[in-house]
């Protein structure tokens, strides 16, 4: 279901002329510039194939979801600056993008980064500022939003988690049951944010076998609470939905990241 776009995906002026479409539009003068550099709100850090990441978050500009990409993929070290995790969950971070290049429907966040420009740490939002931003960006009803095709990349208000788990296969993949603002129940959803996983692994390694009670207690426990949500690209006819945050203000992990997991593992997922 196409949408009227009628502010520039990148700037967030207004359009000449609405235009009805499900991929954001850009006006001419974002168009024409090349290079320019973006501030990005990191509310997403998943975990791809061949020790890849995907990185997305949300533009402060124009309250829309960005995922920058390049063709290689993004590798761990494009996240880090040293030993220090840059790129971080409510980090407001600056990135240099090429172009913007969105698909017609649902993935229509997705903008070419320089690669060669490295990710330049801004702050790490307060909690009210935190709190600020996902209500301002979420929604109630997940299958409502997914119905209109424009977006890939959701950030849903919870009324709880009812279990998560992990399986084991050729790797360990984790697994969560949620039910949304609005009441419907989501089954068997994978996690692939890299900081859930990590604490799971590292909580599993160190035999802490309540692992599952204790993310579900204190995410249902806390007052503000979200799953953030992710479409995968088609696959067998299928847009899959994807855990990519657990979101809870105060913070479910205390503000660690997802590297000081793995360096407690010693190594990466």
């Amino acid at each position: 279901m196409a949408v009227t776009q009628i502010n520039c995906i990148a700037c967030g002026n207004r359009l000449p002329v609405p235009i009805i479409s499900n991929a954001g539009q850009l006006c001419n003068t974002c168009r024409g510039q090349g290079l320019f550099r973006k501030q990005i709100i990191i509310t997403g850090i998943t975990r791809m194939n061949s020790g890849n990441v995907c990185v997305s978050g949300i533009d402060p500009q124009t309250w829309n979801f960005v995922r920058p990409v390049f063709a290689t993929g993004i590798d761990r070290d494009f996240l880090m600056q040293g030993t220090t995790q840059v790129v971080n969950h409510f980090n407001l971070v600056e990135i240099e993008f090429r172009r913007y290049k969105p698909d017609q429907t649902f993935h229509t966040e997705d903008w070419i980064i320089n690669e060669n420009f490295a990710p330049r740490f801004i702050k790490h939002l307060s909690n009210e500022e935190i709190l600020n931003v996902v209500n301002r960006i979420s929604i109630n009803n997940l299958n409502n939003a997914i119905e209109k095709q424009d977006k890939s990349l959701f950030i849903v208000k919870a009324r709880s988690i009812g279990r998560i788990w992990h399986e084991q296969y050729e790797r360990l993949k984790v697994l969560i049951n949620f039910v949304d603002a609005d009441g419907n129940l989501y089954q068997r959803v994978p996690v692939t944010d890299l900081l859930t996983m990590a604490f799971v692994i590292y909580q599993i390694k160190n035999g802490n076998t309540d692992y599952s009670n204790q993310i579900i207690r204190q995410f249902n426990a806390s007052p503000n609470r979200f799953v953030r949500i992710g479409l995968t690209r088609l696959w067998r006819g299928e847009h899959w939905k994807q855990v990519t945050a657990l979101i809870t203000i105060p913070d479910l992990f205390d503000g660690k990241s997802f590297s000081y997991y793995e360096s407690k593992l010693g190594g990466q997922l």
